[in-house]
């Protein structure tokens, strides 16, 4: 859970940095394609309901991968992607999986767009939130920053 999306208390912010909602991102998924699907909540929450999902996916079991930085401190592994959906109140559906590395720029966030059943068989999170309708749907791009958002 981004601390910006929390802006309604300030408590709430300063939990959001608690190692129970922190986990390993590379820079360049954190300051690229996540913080892009970041904004693209922050403003379509200012205009209507939003269902968030997200999660973790580790695809490797090996013990002491080379990315693992945190396991001796915090006994914390490094995902190898991270996976949001969004749903809106209207029913529509945008999902995807971005890998957790230097390929995860704002720019290829397109690249990351999953079919929500698909997701589901990769992740094995069951999505019933997500209507049938949408199920097997991926958009072409990502949801458009709306004109005049205010991102601050």
């Amino acid at each position: 859970m981004p601390a910006n999306h929390l802006d309604y208390s300030e408590v709430a912010i300063r939990q959001s940095n608690y190692m129970t909602n922190i986990l390993p991102q590379t820079q360049t998924l954190n300051r690229g394609a996540w913080l892009r699907s970041e904004n693209i909540i922050e403003c379509y929450r200012d205009t209507e309901e939003l269902l968030v999902l997200g999660g973790a996916l580790w695809t490797s079991t090996k013990a002491g991968r080379k990315n693992d930085h945190f396991v001796g401190s915090h006994n914390i592994r490094t995902p190898e992607q991270f996976w949001k959906v969004i749903i809106r109140g209207d029913g529509e559906t945008i999902a995807w999986l971005m890998p957790n590395d230097a390929t995860a720029a704002t720019k290829n966030l397109d690249l990351f767009l999953i079919k929500p059943a698909q997701l589901l068989l990769k992740t094995k999170v069951k999505l019933p939130e997500v209507p049938k309708a949408w199920q097997k749907k991926k958009p072409k791009t990502s949801w458009p920053i709306p004109a005049g958002c205010d991102l601050g």
